[in-house]
């Protein structure tokens, strides 16, 4: 007996769900880039160069930290052979506790979940929020039942970019938004 692919099934439901879509009404659904906007919107180049400067600064500090790890293994060499085995011992462990802070001072500046990743968040946070602000007021006035976003690993394969793409509309609303602020 001949197996049918799981993804059979979804793609037979979706086909059927197509065709019952007019019945019900024709979705309205458009797409932004994303990246168009990062590109284009002032507010997230002033974000990209903050966090620019933050992470030289992080990486110059451990950068220092480095070298002075460095220079402690380099006097290690040079005075090793005229230490005693405790003093070898304990120079050996301050050069080892000194590599792991080296390395939790990168995970706590640089790493996954660390500070320069927070503060990305903490200051690109209200901008999403005017994004959102500004998408939700375009669909509601031009009628959008879905909106997708085609960055990064976007799923949408193909869609007309004269008549689906929203990512021109969407920056000139926040921008008219901008000014609305900058006048109150």
């Amino acid at each position: 007996m001949k197996r049918i692919h799981p993804f059979a099934y979804l793609a037979a439901f979706l086909g059927l769900a197509a065709f019952a879509q007019p019945a019900q009404g024709q979705a309205n659904i458009g797409y932004i880039d994303s990246e168009v906007l990062r590109e284009r919107m002032s507010e997230f180049k002033q974000i990209q160069r903050e966090l620019e400067r933050l992470e030289q600064d992080y990486q110059q500090q451990a950068m220092d930290r480095q070298s002075k790890l460095v220079k402690l293994q380099e006097d290690f060499r040079k005075q090793e052979l005229l230490m005693s085995e405790a003093k070898k011992a304990e120079m050996q462990a301050a050069f080892d506790s000194q590599v792991q802070e080296l390395q939790q001072f990168t995970q706590e500046k640089m790493g996954p979940n660390g500070e320069l990743f927070r503060k990305n968040i903490e200051l690109s946070q209200p901008i999403f929020e005017q994004i959102n602000a500004a998408l939700e007021i375009l669909a509601d006035k031009d009628g959008y039942d879905f909106i997708f976003d085609v960055a990064g690993n976007g799923a949408i394969v193909y869609a007309d970019p004269d008549h689906f793409n929203l990512t021109e509309k969407l920056l000139t609303a926040l921008e008219e938004a901008r000014e609305e602020r900058e006048k109150q």
